[in-house]
Formats: structure tokens, C-alpha cells, sequence
């Protein structure tokens, strides 16, 4: 008979811990915001086309479209078509555009099966207001990967082609890197 009270009281003490439990996981949500909490010291944006003084064949165009994109999609901002309509302009020009081999054939060490291809940039965000910089020549860098090998392909059939195929299809996730690690860095609070 003993057994019985001390089972009455241990539920009634997992229903009050169930309780609690759930009282504190309501009234922890209750300062939860949508969104970015920083506030931004402008409106709008004007963005300047992208300058291309890296050997990235003819990425400016790209990385303009997607960075006009990123600012378009966070929509924290408005995308203004001139500089005069804009509290800042955003410049960027593309310095740098490396490819390294990343892993290599196990018959042929010359041969790369993978690329790694990196990007660069200077970023500033200019104040025509005021004349001045709220940041200047930040570096902006993006990654990604080649992939030359065709594991169906008979042997001998990679070739200067194949080099040039695989990096035209990476330089779009290349071009949308770049263009989110630059939206980052100006609409990030700082």
C-alpha cells in the first residue's frame, strides 16, 4: 500500500516540472524578433558597376547582376538606379582571380582533376552626402570549386577543354559568393 501515495506524488511532481518546463520555453521566446536587429544608417543604394581589373573572364557583368540580387532578396535597403537618388554607393572592383590544382591524377601528377578558384575584391561604400567613406578598399574574398574528372570518360579524355567547361560552370556560384559576402559586409551592423 506504501507504493501507491509515493507514485501519486511522484507524477504530480512531473506534472509540475512538465509545467514549468513549458512556462519557461514560452516566456523565452517572448523578446524573439524577425529579422535583423541592426539599423542601417541609410535607405538606399546606388551600385556602381562592378570594375574587373583581375583576369576573371568578363565576371563584372555577373557579379553586378548578383549583387544587385543579394541587396534585392535581404531588401533592407532599396536598390536605386542612380547615385544622386542614393545615401551611399557601393563600389567594387575585382582585383584578383586565382586557380590552383586541388587534387591531381594518381598516374599523372601534372594532371588536376580539381581546381581551386578564388576571387578578390575591394569593396568601399561611399557617402556622396557627406564626401566621404564609411569603408574603403575592404577585402572581399570567395571560393569555390572546378571539377574536371569524368569518372564515365574513357582514359585520355580530359583535355584543355574540359579545364575551361568546368571552370565557366563554376564561376556563377563563384560570382553569387562574392556578390552575399559583399551584401553581408555593408548591411552588417557595424
Amino acid at each position: 500500500m506504501p507504493a501507491m501515495p509515493t507514485l501519486f506524488k511522484l507524477r504530480s511532481f512531473l506534472t509540475l516540472l512538465s509545467a514549468g518546463l513549458i512556462l519557461f520555453a514560452f516566456s523565452s521566446c517572448r523578446s524573439y524578433n524577425l529579422g535583423h536587429p541592426g539599423e542601417l544608417a541609410f535607405e538606399s543604394i546606388y551600385i556602381a558597376p562592378v570594375k574587373n581589373d583581375s583576369y576573371a573572364p568578363q565576371a563584372q557583368a555577373l557579379v553586378s547582376s548578383d549583387i544587385r540580387e543579394a541587396f534585392i532578396r535581404d531588401a533592407r535597403v532599396k536598390v536605386v538606379t542612380s547615385e544622386e537618388a542614393a545615401d551611399v554607393v557601393l563600389e567594387v572592383t575585382l582585383t584578383e582571380y586565382k586557380r590552383s590544382p586541388g587534387a591531381r591524377s594518381n598516374v599523372d601528377t601534372v594532371q588536376a582533376f580539381d581546381f581551386d578558384i578564388t576571387l578578390e575584391s575591394k569593396v568601399g561604400l561611399y557617402d556622396p552626402i557627406s564626401g566621404k567613406y564609411l569603408f574603403e578598399n575592404e577585402r572581399i574574398e570567395a571560393r569555390t570549386n572546378a571539377y574536371t574528372e569524368n569518372p564515365y570518360a574513357g582514359a585520355g579524355a580530359l583535355n584543355t577543354q574540359t579545364y575551361h567547361i568546368a571552370e565557366r560552370q563554376a564561376l556563377p556560384n563563384l560570382s553569387r559568393s562574392m556578390a552575399q559576402r559583399i551584401a553581408d559586409r555593408v548591411l552588417s551592423a557595424w
